[in-house]
């Protein structure tokens, strides 16, 4: 068991180093600087290449890679020359609004779609299975920045239940915070409903055809303790493997929602910081998001043989 740990870790802080580095080299290569920024249009050349020069970017990449990465290593993803302020300082303020976000939406995904593929695994190929399929393909269909602006239309503009954008904190009240986060959670939330339906219905079709499944049924048990007691466990291991991986990409993948609900979150950061040519924080959002992402799918790798015993069972052979 140790010795598994020690290899996915190991795996995963390869994986955290090679994306620092790509994105130290991507940024590298991007045309303009912060510099040019912070000066403004009517900056001369020579301006420009003092204040490069005060900041420490006009030295060669691989050294900036290395300072940057002795620093990251104690905690320190550097300061921002734009506003001041450390990227770490600015990644934790940002962090609980993209948190609450994918952690909502993924709530809001899991159960749906557990609901749906119930329902459809029951009795597959009926017409109520058809009309979900039919409903889940359409949802795979649309992306996030096409079902942001027909539910601010439809429920924030027509009807007036949801604010159109901004943000209330959950200091200002649970309630004003649980509507302002509502609709871009949705939004999130619609692809990984249809992802999460069609792989948790097939993987359920399967487990009730299984022996112990028809065994149960033989003992007199009723359908709903044979599906959420003997068929949903073993049936939602590829489910969890799906849900974790896109937690930690939802962390990440909220820019163009937080964008257009006008969210402080990180996704918002980073779109800022990108158009500011403020590589210091781009970098230090970048390794965060894959330093999480990482994380979370290495905890669903290591928790496999907590969900189905028969991952257990081929360690101990």
């Amino acid at each position: 068991m140790v010795l598994t740990v020690a290899g996915r870790v190991g795996r995963s802080l390869l994986v955290v180093l090679l994306v620092t580095v790509a994105v130290a080299a991507l940024l590298s290569l991007a045309p303009g600087s912060v510099a040019s920024v912070i000066l403004g249009e009517n900056a001369t050349p020579q301006a420009i290449a003092e204040l490069n020069a005060r900041l420490g970017l006009d030295r060669p990449f691989f050294v900036q890679y290395v300072d940057w990465l002795g620093n990251a290593v104690q905690g320190d993803l550097g300061t921002s020359p734009l506003t001041s302020q450390p990227v770490m300082d600015a990644i934790l303020e940002r962090l609980p609004v993209t948190l609450q976000l994918a952690v909502m939406a993924l709530t809001i995904a899991l159960v749906v779609s557990i609901l749906l593929a119930v329902v459809s695994a029951v009795r597959p190929g009926s017409v109520v299975d058809r009309g979900i399929n039919v409903v889940s393909s359409m949802l795979l269909s649309v992306p996030a920045f096409i079902a942001g602006p027909v539910l601010i239309y439809f429920f924030a503009v027509q009807l007036g239940w949801f604010p159109v954008t901004g943000w209330s904190r959950i200091s200002d009240g649970l309630g004003e915070n649980l509507l302002s986060a509502m609709l871009p959670a949705i939004a999130i939330s619609l692809i990984e409903i249809a992802a999460f339906h069609r792989v948790l219905r097939a993987d359920l079709i399967g487990t009730l055809r299984e022996d112990f499944v028809g065994a149960a049924r033989a003992k007199g048990m009723s359908p709903a303790y044979v599906m959420f007691r003997h068929a949903l466990r073993p049936s939602s291991f590829s489910l969890i493997t799906l849900a974790g991986i896109n937690l930690g990409r939802l962390v990440g993948g909220t820019v163009i929602v937080e964008s257009l609900f006008s969210l402080p979150g990180l996704g918002q950061l980073l779109a800022t910081s990108i158009i500011s040519r403020d590589v210091i924080t781009v970098q230090g959002v970048v390794v965060f998001i894959a330093v999480v992402y990482v994380g979370v799918n290495t905890v669903v790798d290591l928790s496999y043989r907590l969900i189905d015993p028969r991952v257990r069972k081929a360690a101990a052979a």
